[in-house]
């Protein structure tokens, strides 16, 4: 296998597949964010100190027009490329933001009417902060089984909120322990005494001078072990009532005469129609984790190709990138997150696509797309940050160097807007279900009595290989399912919950995976030359070190023989060499601006050694400027520590 060619017109090719859509707007905003000094990383400030800056960074990002609320109208991608860029600066920002433009506001423009559209310039320019009232302590991914209520008032003509139990607070609510006005509550809705199943209403939890409203309590969820700029709180409500009209309306309503009109017939499915932001949260979250993984590359390979150890003679001479350990440990990654970003791509397009019609015929599989992606992605980058950690040492250790940030905030990803294991089993369980009601066509794929005398080394071959896995996974679950429900008589919780929980897991893995690798094959086909040798290396790197991840599977299913096994780790070894000879060049595909790294190790040949130069104190800039350069104090601010 020959090294790869390229010039820098291909790595630009590259980079822009990757970035997809919305380029002019990508670059702007990574301009804007590198010329002002609030987006400089602060470490040792106090609490108040962090939430006060994750406001105010995202405030003039708004101010500036980089996101906005009316996107999701007139170009929803436009709303993921804000929160890729702002995943490159600041978890803690880019939560505050998928909250306020995505769950809150895109919320309010898709579920609500004219009537609460007056409400969207001031989501815009931050004037009206809101947060989005689903979770609560007692009912996370079970949500529908919320306890938080709605009763309709008919002689006063308004809804009565109220939170019956300790369980029912709403619970981790972004936003709402300091700087949020407003919440979408979710609550079981009663009219006339009878129970409509969950709805959306707009309540106003403070007021104009940040106090609380009447009959709302808030409660500050305190500090977290990473996204300390972000307001988690615990939202309590003692019957407050709120206008009749601030049901989010667009499917349900209640008339001045206390009449209830639904065009969804039954509870469950006015449930999911409220919940739908969830789709674009999932989609959001992982291009906030994309922007992460890509920064933690950037940073972990310009160090590894600056760090001087080791060498032939003993001589610190040798960059640590030479080494075949180092390039075992990033080089795959830098492979997957390409082929993950491609694959985010495809899952964004036809989200965007499908929110934009009124009736989707797709909408089934945009719903399974946004589920499978989201783990895929978040997984991948804490993988990738804490990989990159250790890659880098006891630099990799220090906050000034960026990682602890990105590892703490994957976990953030891995769990909001879904659990990852959770969405998995929904994605399973609708595949399956199909696979069952015969409306999956297995006909296109191939043989898998053919599969041994494929070139593991060839696209074509690893592709063969990813549709059976899919394939066979599933068919192994569904034959699984039948067998013991059926012969067996086994309860479905049992058997679903209880014994099949792996191939659950791997079925659900396996089909997103598949996805990844034909999108990046189609990417593949819309350019020539230095490029399209980048993206096959690449994805045949992927490819073989899935294949070698999944060996055992493959060999006891005779898909794989035992003299192609042996081989595969020295494929993936033989790939590795090469990638890791043009790696500092190569990883520019991922389009991270050089100014937004902000961490020394990354400063190229003797960067890290200028910062070392004086007493930094672990920070980009001296302690008297911390809680001031770049942002001004605000009653909510503190007192320094310092």
């Amino acid at each position: 296998m020959t090294g790869i060619k390229f010039t820098p017109a291909d790595i630009g090719k590259v980079t822009r597949i990757l970035a997809n859509d919305n380029h002019e707007h990508r670059r702007q905003m990574m301009d804007f964010v590198a010329k002002d000094p609030i987006y400089i990383p602060r470490y040792d400030i106090s609490l108040e100190a962090k939430r006060e800056l994750a406001l105010q960074r995202l405030r003039r990002l708004a101010h500036a027009g980089f996101i906005s609320v009316m996107d999701f109208e007139k170009n929803p991608l436009r709303v993921f490329s804000a929160h890729e860029i702002a995943g490159m600066i600041d978890g803690s920002m880019g939560t505050k933001m998928t909250v306020q433009w995505n769950l809150f506001g895109g919320t309010v423009i898709k579920l609500g009417t004219e009537r609460h559209r007056n409400l969207l310039p001031k989501i815009d320019d931050m004037s009206a902060i809101g947060c989005f009232g689903l979770t609560e302590l007692g009912y996370g991914n079970n949500a529908v089984e919320m306890e938080t209520t709605a009763y309709y008032l008919p002689e006063t003509h308004e809804w009565e909120i109220h939170t019956p139990s300790v369980k029912a607070q709403k619970y981790w609510i972004t936003n709402s322990a300091v700087h949020a006005k407003w919440c979408i509550v979710f609550a079981q809705t009663f009219v006339g005494g009878k129970d409509e199943g969950i709805h959306a209403i707009l309540v106003r939890i403070r007021e104009e001078d940040m106090t609380p409203s009447k009959g709302v309590r808030i409660e500050d969820m305190g500090v977290k072990f990473g996204c300390n700029g972000v307001d988690n709180g615990k939202l309590f409500f003692e019957h407050v009532r709120v206008p009749a009209q601030n049901i989010l309306n667009k499917y349900s309503d209640v008339s001045r005469d206390g009449k209830f009109s639904s065009l969804i017939n039954n509870r469950r499915g006015r449930f999911l129609k409220v919940a739908d932001q969830l789709l674009s949260g999932r989609l959001a979250i992982a291009s906030l984790c994309q922007g992460g993984a890509k920064v933690c590359l950037a940073i972990a390979f310009r160090y590894a190709n600056s760090r001087l150890c080791v060498g032939p003679k003993g001589k610190s001479d040798t960059p640590i990138m030479v080494y075949q350990l180092q390039q075992r440990a990033l080089l795959p990654l830098f492979a997957q997150t390409v082929c993950l970003n491609i694959g985010l791509n495809y899952c964004k397009e036809r989200w965007a696509a499908a929110s934009l019609k009124q009736n989707p015929s797709d909408a089934d599989e945009v719903v399974r797309l946004c589920c499978v992606i989201k783990p895929l992605v978040t997984w991948n980058n804490e993988r990738v940050a804490t990989t990159c950690r250790e890659r880098c040492g006891g630099q990799g250790y220090l906050s000034v160097n960026r990682f602890g940030q990105f590892i703490a905030f994957s976990h953030a990803g891995m769990t909001a807007e879904g659990d990852n294991s959770v969405l998995m089993q929904k994605v399973a369980k609708e595949i399956v279900t199909m696979l069952q009601k015969g409306q999956l066509d297995l006909s296109h794929l191939p043989n898998p009595k053919d599969a041994q005398k494929w070139d593991v080394t060839s696209l074509d071959g690893l592709y063969k290989l990813f549709q059976l896995r899919e394939a066979g996974l599933f068919k192994e679950l569904a034959t699984a399912m039948q067998t013991k429900m059926g012969k067996e008589g086994k309860p479905l919780f049992e058997v679903w919950m209880g014994e099949e929980s792996d191939t659950i897991q791997a079925a659900a893995k396996a089909y997103g995976e598949r996805i990844c690798f034909e999108q990046t094959l189609k990417a593949i086909e819309t350019v020539s030359g230095g490029a399209k040798t980048i993206l096959e290396t690449l994805l045949r790197l992927w490819g073989l070190s899935m294949i070698d991840n999944y060996l055992a599977w493959y060999m006891t299913r005779g898909l794989v023989s035992q003299e192609t096994a042996v081989k595969v780790p020295q494929h993936v070894r033989d790939i590795v060499a090469i990638v890791g000879e043009n790696s500092l060049a190569i990883s520019d595909i991922m389009g991270v601006d050089e100014r937004l790294i902000f961490a020394p190790i990354a400063g190229g040949s003797g960067g890290w050694e200028i910062y070392n130069e004086i007493d930094n104190k672990g920070e980009l800039m001296s302690h008297e400027l911390l809680q001031t350069k770049g942002f001004s104090a605000h009653e909510a601010f503190g007192t320094s520590k310092l």
